[in-house]
């Protein structure tokens, strides 16, 4: 890894790898994005870090960051939201390789929550139709009769309702399951709150991702601040500890979040926040706008390509 320790330098010019991830499936799933890998992926992925980087808890990472202390090619690993996988399928695995993460928590979906986008993914898994008329959500009829079909609407229909207004995504959502789904229970697929405090006993680190994973620049400030420190309360009272640590939901600069919600999570009480702008961590970087990385490849010898040309090419990531 010649080239990883030139373009991830150590000391005063340190620099830091976020990789993020979300859920980590038992099997491969075709009506999930690329970026929601399963476990023998996972497992490619985590022996690949161990052997290539120096994989460090994050806020070790930040402060070693901020002291100009980095070690040559560093890197830490998040998940986003709370899912249960990552407690039975990642957590097992990072054990394995004796590996730290810090796991990013929306605190309203605990429990029996499901976020808007695996309502979707899951009414049209269970629609036994071989079509559907989503004409009421300006679609048309549109084909379900396989999987690559179901596939396609899936991602189409998350690209859709994602930027709603909160009352009307939930309404689309509601409505979307009762056609596809009837009344089938929705499956559980978040973490309970106690999972969360093992983790957090397990060495993990738990941080803030809102209470309702809303889209930031979307809604008013109030209902911001108040979802931000309704998730960073929360999360005190789970772990008993008090979250340092912030992601933006989504996550991109001037899309999913602006400047003034920056600095909301700043008065909150945070010491750092990430978004989803691609690159590296410098001492330049803000320290409220740290980008970070979602690996999608299987392959180790293609991940670690992917790894430096986001090195290479992620320096200066455009903030808010």
């Amino acid at each position: 890894m010649g080239a990883g320790a030139l373009l991830s330098p150590g000391g005063a010019d340190g620099c830091l790898t976020v990789l993020t991830y979300h859920r980590v499936l038992p099997r491969k799933d075709i009506l999930q994005p690329p970026d929601q890998i399963d476990a023998a992926c996972f497992e490619g992925h985590m022996n690949a870090v161990r052997n290539w980087f120096n994989v460090l808890p994050l806020p070790e990472a930040l402060d070693m960051l901020h002291q100009s202390k980095l070690p040559r090619r560093a890197l830490t690993i998040t998940f986003d939201d709370g899912y249960e996988d990552n407690h039975s399928v990642a957590l097992p695995i990072l054990r394995k390789h004796g590996l730290p993460a810090t796991l990013f928590i929306c605190t309203g979906f605990l429990g029996n929550g499901l976020m808007f986008n695996d309502i979707v993914t899951e009414a049209i898994r269970r629609t036994q139709s071989p079509s559907l008329d989503l004409s009421w959500l300006g679609l048309g009829t549109r084909p379900v009769g396989n999987m690559q079909e179901k596939q396609g609407l899936v991602r189409e229909l998350i690209q859709h309702i994602k930027y709603s207004r909160k009352d009307l995504r939930e309404q689309t959502c509601d409505q979307l399951w009762h056609q596809c789904a009837g009344q089938n229970v929705r499956p559980s697929l978040m973490m309970l709150p106690e999972q969360v405090k093992e983790l957090a006993r397990d060495g993990m680190t738990i941080g803030g991702h809102t209470h309702t994973h809303p889209i930031l620049s979307k809604i008013t400030l109030d209902e911001a601040r108040q979802d931000i420190l309704t998730n960073r309360m929360a999360l005190s009272d789970i772990t008993g500890k008090t979250p340092q640590l912030f992601a933006y939901p989504n996550g991109r600069p001037l899309t999913d979040y602006l400047r003034e919600h920056r600095d909301l999570v700043k008065e909150a009480g945070y010491s750092a926040a990430f978004c989803t702008a691609r690159g590296v961590a410098t001492r330049e970087t803000d320290m409220f706008q740290l980008p970070r990385f979602a690996p999608w490849q299987a392959s180790p010898t293609r991940l670690s390509v992917q790894l430096l040309k986001n090195a290479r090419i992620g320096r200066h990531s455009v903030t808010a």
